[in-house]
């Protein structure tokens, strides 16, 4: 009698696995072999016929479910693959040949699988999946699981930003792999190699950001150029649409002005009635003349065939504010809003010690007062014509050492030769220097959508590049702080560092950074940053050159091809063996959001144009 209620039990287990389309049913549990669930020891051996071992093609690292007879549901990943000729189970010997009849692999295949979640087999649909405390019987059914199925039970968010497609056993699965929007506020931190597919994830995961999180803005600052070619089309259609709006915050130093003088006075003449130039038309004209010029360069360098349909540009006093350009770029047109950036030193200048490690512990201190001492006038210039008035000065009233006030006098001149304060363009004319344009800081309350830093100018001046980061980023946090002190809820933020170790260095690393100053940054942004809805999303190819703290509060960490020693540094070392080789865009996500803590996947193909793509 029991024989027949066991037989009966397993065919319903079958059953059980095809009505609630679990998946196909491939094999048993092995009856040879003892499955073992313990606390620390958990596999399962399973028996698997010839054919169907060849039409499966089974793989090292492959899910496979199982239903047991005690009733429940099990996701498992092969571990191990064990395969038998005929004449190693008959313990055939030969004396002067091998073995080399084929008939003889028509042998069962025996699989190893580890156990990874459970749920009730009748409640699957509706369970939170567990880890395996059931134990498994031999005979249990085992099946070939459907997306669904998988997805269930590795609990894998439904909402978020996508990752990418499931990856396993060396084959990308149709299953949809998301980091939910809290574990963006938790912090991301990414590293591989170059060529590993890092720059892609991140432009994706960005572009992911924007459609699937209500409100968001991204700011990422693009050091290459990446971010800025986001409203392009891919070669192949993605699952996203490029984006139709981006805001470029470019920083308009002293030098750049300088190299493009002339050109900003031949393409300001474009849009000048009657052939007049900057000299013949009023201040408010000239000033969004000047603004135009500095579109139509800045669409030239960027978008290579580019055509700058129309430019509406905002000035206030001289400055010019925003410059939104429609751009056609083959078949696609898009609004650009062009915000120059520099800073004013009178507005900014409490901030220049923080900005730039130039200047000694008691320079710092004393900045302020340093400057003061200049009198009523404190733009950069002036500041400049007084430095040794102010360091003679200081000498008598507070007694200032030589070898201090030769310090704050040569920090002025590397920060004067940085070319971020004070910015405007000017023409000589009859009455001497006519000012036409000044540049300053935008409205941070105002930045949403994607916001592109455009840091391409200083790729070999990481010091300047750092000082705009800085700022930039003080600003946005301070934005997002005074929206929390209104009792409004701050706009969700995401800021997204690519090359991380560049702007925020261990110590050691580089010798021109202030360690007490990358270390504030980091703790604003991602201690502070949380309640006020800011998500961090750092990466880099070089974690032994980033800042501990960076690697510390980083609560998702996702790794791509890297040598064993990355992957230690940032605790990933258990995955060296599936990551040191691995193809460009496969990739381990390890985060407390996912029901087993780590989650292979491979990246979507670029999403929008891509360099070198």
């Amino acid at each position: 009698m029991w024989k027949a209620e066991l037989r009966s039990l397993v065919e319903a287990l079958r059953r059980e696995v095809e009505e609630r389309n679990l998946g196909e049913v491939v094999g048993r549990v092995s009856p040879g072999e003892a499955a073992s669930i313990g606390t620390e020891t958990r596999r399962v051996y399973i028996d698997v016929d010839f054919d169907t071992y060849l039409h499966l093609g089974i793989r090292i690292g492959e899910y496979l479910g199982v239903a047991t007879v005690l009733g429940s549901a099990m996701l498992g990943r092969v571990v191990e693959v064990r395969r038998r000729h005929v004449a190693h189970i008959t313990h055939v010997q030969t004396l002067y040949a091998p073995v080399e009849d084929p008939e003889g692999l028509r042998t069962p295949a025996q699989i190893a699988l580890e156990p990874l979640t459970e749920c009730p087999l009748k409640e699957v649909e509706n369970c939170e999946p567990t880890p395996v405390y059931t134990p498994v019987d031999p005979l249990s059914v085992v099946f070939k699981p459907s997306p669904n199925f998988i997805a269930k039970m590795l609990g894998l968010p439904r909402e978020g930003v996508l990752l990418g497609r499931l990856y396993a056993g060396g084959t990308e699965l149709p299953v949809e792999v998301r980091l939910p929007e809290r574990a963006l506020y938790q912090h991301v931190l990414a590293v591989g190699t170059t060529g590993a597919g890092k720059t892609v994830l991140l432009k994706n995961m960005a572009l992911s950001t924007l459609h699937e999180i209500r409100n968001a803005t991204v700011v990422a600052l693009d050091l290459q150029g990446d971010y800025l070619l986001m409203t392009l089309p891919p070669e192949t259609p993605g699952l996203y649409q490029p984006l139709d709006e981006i805001t470029v915050i470019m920083p308009t130093t002293r030098h750049f002005i300088d190299r493009h003088r002339d050109d900003i006075q031949h393409i300001a003449a474009e849009i000048l009635s009657d052939g007049h130039t900057l000299l013949d038309v009023n201040d408010e004209e000239a000033t969004k003349a000047v603004g135009y010029a500095l579109a139509k360069l800045f669409i030239e360098d960027t978008y290579p065939g580019a055509r700058l349909i129309e430019a509406e540009i905002r000035a206030e006093n001289a400055e010019v504010k925003e410059i939104a350009a429609k751009v056609e770029a083959g078949s696609r047109v898009f609004t650009l809003r062009l915000l120059p950036w520099a800073m004013k030193f009178a507005e900014t200048y409490a901030e220049v010690p923080r900005l730039f490690p130039y200047f000694s512990e008691r320079v710092s201190l004393l900045f302020q007062r340093l400057i003061h001492m200049a009198g009523q006038e404190h733009d950069i210039d002036a500041i400049m014509r007084q430095l040794d008035a102010i360091a003679e000065s200081a000498a008598r009233r507070i007694k200032l050492h030589q070898s201090q006030a030769d310090n704050f006098v040569r920090g002025m001149h590397m920060v004067y030769e940085t070319g971020l304060f004070d910015v405007s363009y000017n023409i000589a004319d009859t009455t001497g220097q006519r000012t036409l344009a000044t540049f300053g800081e935008p409205d941070y309350m105002d930045l949403h959508g994607l916001v592109a830093v455009d840091l391409r100018n200083f790729r070999e001046t990481p010091t300047v590049a750092s000082a705009v980061v800085y700022r930039a980023l003080s600003m946005i946090f301070k934005a997002r702080d005074e929206e929390l002190q209104r009792g409004a809820e701050p706009w969700p933020t995401f800021i997204y560092i690519d090359e991380a170790h560049y702007y925020f260095p261990q110590a050691g690393a580089r010798e021109d950074f202030n360690k007490e100053v990358v270390e504030a940054m980091i703790n604003k942004l991602t201690r502070l940053g949380r309640v006020r809805k800011i998500g961090v999303i750092f990466a880099t190819h070089s974690p032994a050159d980033l800042n501990d703290l960076a690697i510390q509060l980083t609560n998702t960490k996702i790794a791509m091809r890297s040598e064993p020693k990355v992957l230690e540094r940032v605790d990933m070392a258990d995955y060296a063996g599936e990551l040191t080789y691995a193809q460009s865009g496969v990739a381990v996500a390890k985060s407390f959001t996912y029901t087993t803590h780590a989650i292979t996947f491979k990246t979507l193909p670029p999403q929008t144009k891509h360099r070198g793509v």
